[in-house]
């Protein structure tokens, strides 16, 4: 098996990536500690897994982090945890900054000074070309993590953004499909919005394939289409055979038209990973010699170049995204 014998520590692991990620380590042999905030979920979700460590504490407490990594022999880390409600984040920036900014150099520090082998930030589309308080604090965090790989010796520090989940907490997709089965009013932003989109077990391809290619101080990027918010509605419509009663209410706070998941100036950094849909962004400042990787000759990722309107295809995708 892939992780036989390694100890994965998963920030966040309560949340639906985190719960996705420990599912497919552990069939791989590994062995996880969760840390994490709500000993509610914990005790819910992994009560009955005796195999994995529970671990009760917040990233934005470093002693917690650090004495946690002291009791036991982690190997890598994969940060999931974030306060990440866009809306909610533009109203408490303060909340945002102590949690995915000084909680994601909490995680790396944490790790440099114990040795960790690898430590993962796990990012967003938000991250490229930030227009919020949420997106502003996930690019800070990947500059951390950049900074933190450029300064290590041991530790192996890298980043990865992804889109929209389909049935992540928080995603859309579900709450749609909920307000069209029970014929309520669904509120649409924006006939124009274009969002990436794809499931937890492509999120988790991405990460896992962004864990074993990271080399040092880069963002991974997953190459996923992107769909119009009509075209979600209407293939949510194919799949529960109802109607949808939709209604026009303009952009939420601190929300985007269209997303971006690899900016144009990003381009002259970036490579294709070979044998995975995953693009490898190369710090700009780096002392280290990267693997031989072809260079990506495409044009930039923003949701509104990308789109695909293939309903049958979308349908059978939302489809597969609320299995995983």
């Amino acid at each position: 098996m892939k992780y036989n014998g390694k100890t994965f520590l998963i920030t966040g692991g309560t949340g639906s990536l985190g719960k996705a990620l420990i599912k497919r380590l552990k069939s791989q042999g590994a062995n996880i500690i969760v840390y994490s905030r709500d000993e509610g979920k914990q005790a819910l979700i992994f009560g009955n897994q005796p195999d994995v460590v529970r671990v009760i504490g917040d990233v934005r407490d470093y002693e917690k982090l650090n004495v946690t990594l002291k009791r036991h022999d982690v190997d890598y880390i994969i940060h999931t945890a974030a306060l990440k409600r866009i809306d909610d984040m533009e109203f408490y920036p303060d909340e945002c900054v102590k949690t995915n900014i000084d909680g994601s150099e909490n995680v790396a520090r944490a790790a440099l000074n114990n040795g960790i082998e690898k430590c993962i930030l796990v990012s967003t589309d938000k991250a490229c070309q930030p227009v919020n308080v949420y997106g502003s604090s996930k690019f800070i965090a990947e500059r951390i993590f950049t900074n933190y790989d450029y300064n290590s010796k041991s530790t192996t520090f890298a980043s990865v953004r992804y889109g929209n989940v389909i049935a992540s907490r928080g995603s859309f997709v579900p709450l749609f499909m909920d307000l069209i089965e029970n014929d309520e009013l669904i509120k649409v932003t924006s006939e124009e919005m274009t969002r990436f989109l794809f499931t937890l077990d492509d999120a988790v391809d991405a990460v896992l394939g962004a864990l074993d290619n990271a080399h040092g101080g880069e963002v991974f990027v997953p190459q996923i289409n992107s769909y119009t918010l009509p075209s979600c509605i209407k293939a949510l419509e194919n799949i529960t055979g109802k109607s949808a009663k939709t209604e026009l209410m303009g952009l939420r706070p601190g929300e985007k038209l269209h997303e971006d998941m690899l900016a144009e100036t990003e381009l002259p950094f970036t490579y294709q990973v070979p044998n995975i849909n995953l693009l490898q962004i190369r710090p700009q400042y780096t002392h280290k010699t990267y693997q031989d990787f072809e260079k990506y000759d495409g044009p930039h990722f923003n949701s509104e170049l990308w789109v695909k309107e293939d309903i049958e295809e979308l349908s059978d995708l939302i489809n597969k995204g609320l299995e995983c």
